[in-house]
């Protein structure tokens, strides 16, 4: 016997070829084939084989929602069985906006190797700052059996992580303005951005500028390092100025463009050099610092003699002899070896997860070449 009948969703015809008392598909079940076959909605066959909680309906419907299952041999999806396809109880996930930037490079490679000291293992995701793209790896593995989650930047679901901690160990490295009921890896950026300030204030340089990539509440360091900065010059220098600019940077650009911190700092270099009093520039990261460098040297400004520059997170190109970058040293390696030990000491902590764990990361200022004395600046006429 063979039965055909119109599927009115794709308009394709669905083939059950019957033999026996068997039933054969040319292609998998789905939902509005057992809603036409039972003669009921798609909704209730929904809620039927899922067993939705707090909804009932006749047991004669239910019998004929299981038996037009049973015929047409549907399977229900078990969205658990595909994490665990994907992921085993030895495995920590690190959630990075990009490893096109060197800190998060290093970062997740601190991680990676402190995790290999005791048999696990590690799978990093990028994110690219997008929010859908985080919501949707989180779903992912909400249920799993992974080990452990590491983000390395402020998450924009902190509530769902909160609800994943309740059986996966979470732990966020981040600034210490966030008040999250999750395991965190902290830095003062403020203090970090004060630090800089006072530095530059020290060697007499009253107005400078401040460059950045997308100033959001969401991205709680870079919005820290530059009240540090705002706050020290009107506390310590309240004749300078601090002149800010920055670009958004969207997720998709980030996710087509590795390069686009630099070009930040070199586009927005371009745009200051107009303003003759400037006489130091703070990036908002090393990378950003980077572009200003090379910005400053297309145009035959010399570093220190015309601009001071500084950075934040002490990347390792900073230390490069033609690059000498003055910068914040923020402990990368050791942030991510503690993130690790954080989910194993919840794995074995047995009031886990009815605590949380803060450590505190204190910064340190290394100065290298490419901060010095002001140049003199030009004489208002």
């Amino acid at each position: 016997m063979e039965v055909i009948f119109q599927s009115f969703q794709k308009s394709a015809i669905l083939s059950v070829s019957c033999t026996k008392g068997k039933v054969y598909m040319k292609r998998k079940a789905t939902l509005d084939d057992i809603a036409k076959l039972a003669g009921v909605s798609k909704s209730a066959v929904s809620m039927i084989l899922n067993e939705k909680k707090g909804v009932t309906f006749l047991e004669e419907t239910v019998k004929k929602v299981q038996d037009a299952a049973k015929i047409l041999g549907y399977n229900k999806k078990d969205p658990s069985k595909n994490v665990v396809h994907l992921f085993n109880k030895d495995t920590i996930l690190v959630f990075c906006p990009s490893v096109s930037n060197p800190y998060f490079a290093t970062l997740a490679q601190a991680i990676e190797q402190e995790a290999n000291n005791y048999g696990l293992h590690v799978i990093i995701q990028n994110t690219f700052r997008d929010k859908g793209r985080e919501l949707e790896y989180l779903n992912q593995v909400k249920g799993s059996n992974l080990f452990g989650i590491i983000c390395t930047m402020t998450p924009y679901n902190t509530a769902l992580l909160e609800e994943i901690n309740e059986t996966i160990p979470v732990v966020i490295v981040n600034d210490k303005v966030h008040d999250m009921e999750l395991d965190t890896v902290e830095v003062n950026n403020y203090a970090a951005g004060v630090l800089l300030a006072e530095h530059l204030i020290e060697l007499g340089h009253k107005n400078i500028a401040y460059v950045s990539t997308t100033i959001d509440p969401i991205y709680t360091s870079r919005v820290r390092r530059l009240q540090g900065v705002l706050e020290t010059y009107k506390k310590l220098c309240p004749k300078g100025r601090v002149l800010v600019k920055s670009k958004n940077i969207t997720p998709a650009a980030e996710m087509s463009n590795v390069d686009f911190e630099r070009e930040v700092g070199y586009d927005l270099t371009m745009e200051l050099l107009k303003h003759k009093d400037i006489t130091a520039i703070v990036a908002i990261n090393d990378m950003v610092a980077y572009g200003v460098m090379d910005a400053l040297q297309e145009k035959n400004q010399r570093i220190p003699e015309d601009y001071s520059i500084c950075g934040f997170d002490n990347l390792f190109p900073s230390k490069f002899r033609n690059i000498s970058l003055t910068t914040i040293e923020h402990f990368i390696i050791n942030k991510g070896q503690f993130a690790v030990e954080m989910i194993r000491k919840r794995r074995n902590t047995p009031s886990y997860p009815f605590t949380s764990t803060k450590i505190l990361f204190k910064h340190e200022l290394v100065v290298r070449n490419s901060t010095g004395v002001p140049r003199e600046t030009e004489k208002k006429k």
